[in-house]
């Protein structure tokens, strides 16, 4: 279970890796602080905090179709990639969401139901997916495909 636990933490490290860097790509185009904010809480609020077992599948197929264990690199490519599965997962949820007027979600109350969050999640949906792009020409742009 100890394992299990510590390949969870892990792959949640790649989290903290990636959402700063997503933060700081908007603070290069000069985006305003408060908007900087708000695209991390909603990040944070809706991305992490499921199971994780897509993202984290992604990491364990990579390292059996590369049939050793991954380098750091290796691992933290493959943890993006399976970031961007949890992305698109959020991505959804918070558009079903909206659209099934749903109450909670991974026992909270559903991102639109927060005070001041309202319709701007349906925003903040295409800011997660949009998200996924930018990650991929990050860490893929140079790989074969």
């Amino acid at each position: 279970m100890a394992d299990k636990a510590a390949r969870r933490a892990r792959f949640e490290k790649v989290y903290a890796r990636i959402a700063d860097e997503l933060v700081d790509e908007l603070r290069k185009n000069n985006i305003p602080e408060d908007v900087m904010s708000w695209y991390r809480r909603s990040l944070d609020y809706n991305v992490p905090g499921g199971k994780l077992n897509r993202g984290m599948s992604v990491v364990d197929t990579v390292e059996i179709l590369k049939r050793r264990s991954l380098t750091e690199e290796e691992y933290v490519k493959a943890a993006v990639l399976g970031w961007c599965i949890e992305l698109l997962q959020a991505y959804f949820l918070v558009s079903d969401d909206i659209m099934d007027a749903s109450i909670t979600r991974r026992g909270q109350p559903c991102w639109y139901r927060n005070p001041g969050v309202g319709m701007i999640a349906i925003n903040d949906s295409f800011m997660i997916s949009s998200a996924i792009y930018r990650l991929l020409k990050s860490y893929f742009k140079t790989d074969p495909c």
